[in-house]
């Protein structure tokens, strides 16, 4: 993706990856897949009626932790599909933990399954 100057728009390289995450907005509490996924975000589809810049609160299952981690991000696009009743949104990661970067940097650098 690229903004009016031709450059590219993303920070981060996306990867289509399949990563158990739990959502919680304004719209109530999903769980679901988020899928291109990368250190500045990720994409999330379900029943969301969350709108941009609404705040939100992920906790996302990384491959070889017990726990999830919990994040926080910010919704900065919304895609509402025909029935209105879903979403795909695009969430921002906000003040993610440099720790929690290095350590998610590895997962999608290793891959996981899509």
């Amino acid at each position: 993706m690229t903004i009016g100057t031709g450059k590219p728009f993303r920070k981060h390289k996306r990867h289509e990856v399949a990563l158990r995450v739990r959502y919680a907005g304004a719209s109530g509490k999903v769980a679901g897949i988020a899928g291109n996924v990368s250190l500045g975000g990720l994409r999330i589809s379900g029943p969301i009626s969350d709108t941009v810049g609404d705040k939100v609160e992920l906790s996302l299952s990384l491959p070889h932790l017990p726990e999830p981690v919990r994040v926080r991000g910010e919704v900065v696009w919304v895609e509402r599909d025909k029935d209105a009743e879903t979403a795909t949104v695009g969430v921002r990661f906000v003040d993610l933990d440099p720790n929690l970067s290095v350590m998610l940097g590895h997962v999608l650098r290793s891959g996981l399954p899509t």
